[in-house]
Parts: C-alpha cells; sequence; structure tokens
C-alpha cells in the first residue's frame, strides 16, 4: 500500500488520525540519538515524488536501508509535514540500486 499525499492544513483530512503504510530506502539520516533511538531520517519512499521527513524510534538505521513504516502524519509547526513512525521493519533492496545503496552504506 502507498502512502497518500499530505493534506492541506486547513482540510478536514489534515485531522483525521489513520494509520498509513510505506515502503522506502533511508536516504539520509538528518539526527539519531544513541541513546534514546530518536531518529529524525529523509526517505524516498513509493509513490512520493519527494523525500519524505520520517521521526520515531529506531535501533539501528542508516542511509540504504529499505524500511516498512507503519505510522501517521503529523504537521510539526516548524518542519511542515512528518511521517510519524509507530513501527517499522528492515526489508531486503527489491532492486539492484537498493542493493548498491545498502553496499554503499556500509
Amino acid at each position: 500500500m502507498t502512502s497518500q499525499p499530505f493534506p492541506a492544513k486547513d482540510s478536514p483530512e489534515a485531522y483525521q488520525v489513520e494509520t498509513e503504510y510505506m515502503t522506502g530506502v533511508v536516504e539520509r539520516l538528518t539526527f539519531h540519538s544513541e541513546s534514546s533511538g530518536y531518529t529524525v531520517a529523509r526517505v524516498q519512499c513509493r509513490g512520493q515524488g519527494d523525500l519524505v521527513t520520517v521521526v520515531g524510534n529506531f535501533a539501528q538505521i542508516q542511509a540504504g536501508q529499505t524500511l516498512q513504516l507503519r505510522g501517521l502524519w503529523r504537521d510539526h509547526p516548524q518542519y511542515g509535514p512528518q511521517f510519524q513512525v509507530t513501527w517499522y521493519k528492515e526489508t531486503r533492496p527489491a532492486t539492484l540500486t537498493g542493493l548498491e545503496n545498502t553496499w554503499a552504506a556500509a
């Protein structure tokens, strides 16, 4: 299942809480706390033109990983739309490019 575009702030859909699922490749880590696992990452998700800002607690995360994500869209007052992860699972890359990205990040 792919994610829907983030609704406009003033639309009724912006206030609905609905769990969504996405799969994507971690392009870069903006922030990661070793002690808490709290992470802000930029992820290229299927069905999304731009990189998605993903936030949540990740035990181990690095650029190049392919992740299945479950979570909710949130609108951060300063940073805008973010996907708040409630569950994730690392998956094997499905393409040669994904595999190359995984090796390059190692």
